[in-house]
């Protein structure tokens, strides 16, 4: 079928005469249409039925099918039993006429056709065709958007509302006639969201083709705010630029996720007090680290921070210190307890702490991101640790950071086989160890942040 170009008319100008034709065609091809032509009623009927034509000049003397019956054939088809038809023909009397009427047409001219009488009876009937055809259509889309169960306000770029459908009047609480053309649709939106309405207003002014969809609140008539979903798309309304916006109030939306987010809030402290309630447990069975596993995050935190590690990491690196030693409750309490060094056998079974941790963890989806401190920590940075033996960045960040800060705690504090270090000595056996045990740029930043905290400390 073909589409009208630019919204021209189309007419189908059906003779069997080529000479009447082409006069015809020259009377109205400067006046703005898109003209075709057909020789035979089988032909106009199988054009027409590929056009359809917004008007049909049918003459009446045609041999085989005559104009009667092509215009009763064209009153025949439901998709084409509404086209204007103006039947022409050099027979001026009233049985003629009558025919034409009973067979469907809308007008009559006669031959010798009068060219300014032509042009002046095609651009009515065209012009009729086209209003009726576009009060159709709007009725239509009005009655669409009446019973469509979605909000929708057509607007002029201005805000002045055309058209409210029921929709949209309820969650407003307004009558049609108090919204329409009274009040501006910036008066539904709330204050903090006009700006960036407005925008996006501008927007899809400048960039017809555009579909917008924000969320923002609106406001109705009696001061309640809800939240809506609106789409934002342009279009013609009466031949002048609009906005039409399709409104979802996504209260009961925002509802269920804020009650999902307070689920996921109550389950993640639930995780939390699991996580530090495993902490604890192991810390009453390892008398020996008392307390080690509450410093050493704190110190991990506070030097991630130094690095810049972003918060999403950062929780991940808060359980991965917490359950640091988790796998410990798999190496025995004669070994754990043992107050004097392990042998070369005993030294074995607590190296596998480590692969007990991910043994433990690994399953749990919820703290598969804080693995990499309880099963990488004892890594070294020139591959020399366990349980893998990587080197340098092939131990990931969390583990690295870490390190530094568990060492620097372990030799700090007393265990039944040694006394705590001095800090100056702890300081220098972290420093010596850069390139070795440790990556040299975490033992930068934390000596740079352990030297910054002595000097608060001593102000």
């Amino acid at each position: 079928m073909l589409t009208k170009k630019h919204n021209k008319p189309i007419i189908l100008i059906v003779d069997d005469e080529y000479n009447n034709q082409q006069t015809t065609k020259a009377t109205l091809l400067d006046q703005g249409y898109n003209l075709f032509t057909a020789t035979t009623g089988s032909e106009a009927l199988d054009l027409a039925a590929n056009l359809m034509p917004d008007l049909i000049l049918l003459d009446v003397r045609m041999p085989i099918m005559d104009g009667y019956e092509v215009c009763q054939r064209l009153r025949a088809d439901p998709n084409l039993s509404e086209v204007p038809i103006l039947m022409i023909t050099a027979l001026d009397d009233d049985y003629s006429r009558i025919r034409g009427i009973e067979a469907g047409a809308d007008d009559f001219i006669s031959k010798p056709i009068g060219y300014e009488e032509l042009r002046a009876r095609v651009r009515t009937i065209t012009r009729l065709n086209r209003y009726r055809r576009l009060l159709e259509e709007r009725a239509k889309f009005e009655r669409v958007v009446e019973l469509a169960p979605v909000g929708i306000i057509i607007a002029e770029i201005n805000g002045t509302i055309h058209l409210a459908n029921p929709a949209i009047l309820k969650m407003l609480k307004c009558k049609r006639e108090v919204v329409v053309k009274k009040f501006p649709l910036a008066k539904f939106i709330a204050p903090p969201y006009l700006n960036q309405f407005n925008t996006y207003l501008e927007n899809i002014s400048n960039n017809p083709t555009s579909v917008s969809q924000i969320e923002m609140i609106f406001v109705n008539s009696q001061g309640q705010s809800f939240p809506v979903e609106i789409d934002l798309s342009s279009f013609l309304w009466e031949d002048k630029p609009a906005v039409q916006i399709m409104v979802r109030d996504i209260t009961e939306r925002k509802q269920a996720e804020a009650e999902l987010q307070r689920a996921n809030a109550d389950l993640a402290l639930a995780y939390h007090a699991t996580l530090e309630g495993w902490s604890r447990a192991l810390e009453l069975r390892d008398q020996n680290t008392e307390g080690h596993t509450q410093r050493v995050t704190e110190m991990t935190i506070r030097l991630a921070e130094m690095m810049g590690v972003d918060k999403t990491n950062m929780h991940a690196i808060y359980q991965g210190a917490i359950l640091h030693d988790i796998g410990k409750i798999g190496v025995p309490d004669n070994i754990l307890n043992k107050p004097g060094p392990l042998t070369a056998e005993e030294q074995a079974i607590m190296y596998k702490h480590p692969v007990y941790a991910y043994q433990m963890l690994s399953s749990i989806t919820y703290l598969q991101p804080a693995l990499d401190i309880p099963y990488y920590h004892h890594e070294r940075w020139d591959g020399s640790g366990y349980p893998k033996g990587l080197r340098g960045e092939e131990i990931p960040l969390a583990a690295r950071i870490f390190a530094v800060a568990d060492v620097w705690d372990a030799l700090c504090s007393d265990r039944p086989y040694r006394l705590g270090w001095p800090q100056e000595k702890v300081l220098a056996y972290i420093r010596d160890g850069a390139g070795t045990h440790f990556d040299p740029k975490i033992v930068e930043i934390f000596l740079n942040m352990m030297a910054a905290g002595l000097k608060v400390a001593e102000t």
